[in-house]
C-alpha cells in the first residue's frame, strides 16, 4: 500500500495522471462507449432484439445501415478490448494484504472476457457485411444465397456462444463478481461498491443458461449491462474520493 500511495503521490506532484487516474479515467469511458454502441445500433438495426433476427432480415439492415453497424459496433469493440488493460489496472488500483488473490484471479478471468467478446463482435464489422454483399448481389442465384443463410446462422452461433455467453454471460460475470467479492473483503471502501457489483455479475449469468437451451431473451443482458455501467461509474467515483482524500491526509 505504501508503494501506491508513494507513486501516486510524485505523480500528482509531477503533473501525471498516475494509476488512479488512469483506472478511474477507463472506469468513465467504458459506459460512455457501451451507451454509444446501444444507442447507435438500437436505433438502426433494432439492437440486441436484432441478434435473434435470421438473415433475410439482418443483412439487408447490415448494408441499409453499413455506417451505423460500423460505429456501433466499432464502439463495443472498443469497449470490449479495453476490458483487457481495466482489470489489470483495478488490480494494482485495489489491492491489498485481503483482496489482492481474488483480484489477481478476477484480473486473468478479465483479460479473458475482453477477448472472447472482441472475437464475438469482430464479426458483425467484417464477415456479416461480406455476407450481405453476397447476399443482395441481383447475380447470386438462390443456391448461393441460401449458403449465405447457413453460414450465418452457423457463425451467430460460434461467434455468439464466445462472445455473449463466454465473454459476458461467464467470465464477465466472473470478472465482475470476483472484483466484487474483493472490494467487501477489503478495508479500504464501502461495502455497498461490492454488494452493487455482485448485483451485476448475478443479473449477467443467466446468459450460460442458452447453453442448456433456456432462452431469457435479451432481459437480463440488458438489466445486468446497465447495473454493470452504474457500477463502473459509482468505482470510478470511489477510487477518485478515496485518492484524494489520501491526498489531503499527507
Amino acid at each position: 500500500m505504501a508503494a501506491v500511495t508513494g507513486t501516486s503521490t510524485e505523480t500528482r506532484e509531477t503533473g501525471g495522471i498516475g494509476l488512479y487516474g488512469w483506472t478511474v479515467l477507463l472506469l468513465i469511458l467504458e459506459p460512455i462507449l457501451m451507451f454509444a454502441a446501444f444507442f447507435i445500433l438500437n436505433g438502426s438495426i433494432n439492437w440486441p432484439a436484432s441478434l435473434d433476427e435470421p438473415a433475410k432480415v439482418n443483412l439487408p439492415l447490415i448494408i441499409e445501415q453499413r455506417g451505423a453497424v460500423i460505429l456501433g459496433y466499432g464502439s463495443y469493440l472498443l469497449y470490449s478490448l479495453l476490458i483487457l488493460p481495466l482489470a489489470v489496472m483495478l488490480y494494482f488500483a485495489l489491492k491489498d494484504r485481503e483482496a489482492s488473490p481474488l483480484l489477481a484471479v478476477a484480473a486473468a478471468v478479465g483479460v479473458i472476457s475482453a477477448l472472447a467478446r472482441a472475437l464475438g463482435i469482430v464479426r458483425w464489422l467484417f464477415l456479416m457485411p461480406a455476407l450481405a454483399d453476397i447476399y443482395l448481389d441481383p447475380a447470386s442465384s438462390e443456391a448461393t444465397r441460401e449458403a449465405v443463410t447457413v453460414a450465418y446462422a452457423a457463425f451467430n452461433e460460434y461467434a455468439g456462444g464466445v462472445g455473449e455467453i463466454l465473454g459476458v454471460g461467464f467470465t464477465g460475470a466472473l470478472w465482475v463478481g470476483l472484483t466484487s467479492i474483493a472490494l467487501l473483503r477489503s478495508q479500504r471502501f464501502p461495502k455497498w461498491i461490492g454488494l452493487l457489483g455482485i448485483l451485476a455479475a448475478v443479473l449477467l449469468l443467466p446468459g450460460i443458461l442458452a447453453v442448456a437451451g433456456l432462452d431469457f431473451g435479451s432481459l437480463f443482458a440488458v438489466v445486468g449491462g446497465n447495473v454493470l455501467l452504474i457500477w463502473m461509474i459509482a468505482l470510478a467515483v470511489v477510487l477518485f474520493r478515496s485518492r484524494r482524500a489520501n491526498w489531503q491526509n499527507l
